[in-house]
């Protein structure tokens, strides 16, 4: 068997960073790239064993997936190494649930198509009444620079719980692990990103370390991501505490301003 015919094989090995194509944007809406995954080889937020947020029948549904694709396919698994891809092309995300779409923002000229070393995000938004776990299976196309090959593969294990709304009120509606400030180290601003698993009420303060609050403000939160931009541009450098509060549950995280 060639060199290439055994890549083709073990491609199904570096593509599960691929699935980050999944970026999903709504006419309106529009997720930001978390640049604290920068500074990662590769990898996608969240992956399968987190998966996407729950969501609830006809409460309209919003989740964010972050990416970041490497250069080098050796990096992933060494019988690749010496390939490099080129990009990645969303072609089908199989299973939503009726009414959910996937809207994409390519990086470059070709639809729905991403480049490597370059953190990328996207939405998954809509509104069903259907109630059910969905099991999704997305498809891409990887493209490497050897030749230009060519590779489709499927990559099942993503999934959306969408549950009865009479279950909203025990919900955990904060999602801790998705709270970040965006970016951080801040100049004249930043974004307060976090996760609802519902719509509910989100309520963002920043304080400085003697404990005054500088900045309070209360939004409607959607199910899913969220961001709330911050102006920092009056708060002087240093360091304060920012808390995210929605629901039963509290986030408290550190911003620093240059």
């Amino acid at each position: 068997m060639s060199r290439c015919a055994r890549y083709d094989h073990n491609m199904k090995r570096i593509l599960p960073l691929a699935v980050a194509v999944l970026s999903a944007f709504g006419a309106a809406a529009q997720c930001v790239p978390n640049m604290n995954y920068a500074d990662s080889v590769y990898g996608v937020w969240p992956d399968t064993v987190t998966n996407f947020a729950h969501g609830y029948a006809n409460t309209f549904y919003s989740d964010t997936l972050q990416m970041l694709v490497p250069t080098d396919a050796g990096l992933v698994d060494p019988q690749g190494a010496g390939f490099t891809i080129d990009s990645i092309a969303l072609d089908e995300v199989a299973g939503l649930p009726p009414g959910f779409y996937v809207n994409c923002v390519s990086q470059t000229t070709a639809p729905c198509t991403y480049l490597p070393s370059v953190v990328g995000c996207g939405l998954i938004e809509g509104t069903t009444d259907s109630v059910g776990v969905f099991d999704l299976t997305i498809n891409v196309t990887v493209y490497l620079l050897a030749g230009f090959v060519q590779q489709q593969v499927s990559f099942p294990g993503y999934r959306i719980v969408i549950e009865e709304p009479n279950s909203i009120a025990d919900a955990v509606v904060l999602k801790p692990t998705d709270v970040r400030a965006v970016p951080n180290p801040a100049d004249a601003a930043t974004n307060i990103q976090f996760g609802l698993s519902r719509a509910a009420q989100a309520h963002i303060r920043v304080y400085n370390m003697v404990g005054e609050k500088l900045w309070d403000r209360t939004v409607q939160g959607k199910s899913g991501a969220n961001n709330v931009r911050i102006d920092a541009s009056t708060m002087g450098s240093g360091i304060y505490l920012y808390t995210v509060e929605a629901g039963s549950n509290t986030f408290t995280g550190r911003l620093v301003v240059n």
